[in-house]
């Protein structure tokens, strides 16, 4: 893991609002549903190797409250696309420190792991950094290697 620093970064994407309890209890989850449905329709539609970010943000108070998840990109030809599709909203990534943690593997088993590894750390009593709850990123370099970035105080 890492301390860095992000510039802000337009990006274009689908989003629901939902909470870590609903994800791990009920079936699939609506975070499931989102990417299979950015997958079916604007994923064939991205250039090979477009970098896909899933990034949560708008925290009600931590991560046992709601929050926004959202499936997005800052590929050119999908921000081009979002004026012809009302359901792609743009977002901004925001500028900040975050501490990444990095994994390499098969989805989803691998991003599922690496959130595990993230809420254990932010856990401990003696953790040298504290979760802003501004947002937070997953982003996928390769279709096996996610990095998810922490928003840090």
């Amino acid at each position: 893991m890492e301390v860095k620093t992000f510039a802000p970064r337009q990006v274009v994407g689908i989003s629901t609002r939902t909470n870590n309890h609903y994800e791990q209890t009920e079936g699939e989850g609506h975070i499931i549903q989102l990417w299979q449905t950015f997958n079916q329709r604007y994923t064939p539609l991205l250039n090979q190797g477009a970098t896909l970010y899933g990034i949560y943000s708008h925290y009600e108070s931590d991560h046992h409250g709601d929050f926004k998840a959202t499936v997005a990109t800052d590929a050119a030809e999908l921000i081009a696309h979002a004026d012809k599709d009302q359901a792609l909203q743009p977002q901004q990534l925001n500028a900040g420190r975050y501490l990444s943690f990095a994994a390499q593997g098969e989805m989803p088993q691998t991003v599922i792991r690496l959130w595990e590894l993230v809420w254990r750390y932010f856990e401990q009593t003696d953790c040298p950094y504290q979760r802003a709850y501004l947002q937070d990123i997953e982003i996928y370099h390769h279709s096996d290697e996610v990095e998810i970035a922490i928003s840090i105080l």
